[in-house]
């Protein structure tokens, strides 16, 4: 603490009132400016928990990310203006940076009523079979309460122009497998 701390309280203070003041001085020796905190594109990876919890994000993991954390900040505010809309849900899961999100209601597919479905396109590396949990629980909590999710469908997909696709088949019998041009109906 700086040693030439002048109080601006009057010298009638209660010892309470003094010892608050030098708390607070101690703003001032923070690394981090007061104008990054609330901000999720600038706010110190360390402190985004606390900013999350600030802005009452619903679903936290601190193994997301630091893109997720930080998507998942910004969509906060919005999500809880619009929740228990379509809006919001999609919002939300966007977040996640899932490459494509479609939501679709009872009656777009002829389902019971109240319910919904959400299909997920994932092109990106890096997800995890663990992350659906999450994803359940971030649609659980924006979702309207009266609507019951039916089915999660994830997919993987790829944007190469040669996709590499293997599959190996073990098995105790001897199989032979002819070509096209012997085989001879």
């Amino acid at each position: 603490m700086n040693d030439d701390f002048k109080s601006l309280l009057p010298p009638n203070a209660s010892k309470l009132l003094r010892d608050l003041e030098k708390t607070g001085s101690r703003i001032s020796f923070m690394d981090v400016l007061n104008r990054y905190l609330r901000d999720p594109d600038n706010c110190p990876e360390h402190l985004l928990p606390w900013l999350g919890w600030a802005l009452s994000v619903d679903v936290w993991n601190e193994t997301w990310a630091e893109s997720i954390r930080r998507n998942v900040i910004k969509a906060s505010i919005s999500v809880h203006r619009h929740k228990g809309t379509l809006g919001a849900l999609k919002r939300a899961l966007e977040a996640f940076e899932f490459d494509n999100v479609t939501i679709e209601e009872w009656f777009d597919y002829g389902g019971d009523p109240y319910t919904f479905r959400v299909f997920i396109e994932i092109v990106t590396e890096g997800f995890d079979l663990n992350d659906l949990t999450e994803v359940y629980a971030v649609i659980n909590q924006t979702k309207n309460i009266r609507s019951h999710l039916e089915i999660l469908k994830a997919v993987l997909c790829t944007n190469s122009d040669n996709p590499y696709i293997g599959s190996s088949f073990v098995s105790g019998e001897i199989t032979t497998i002819y070509s096209l041009e012997v085989i001879k109906i």
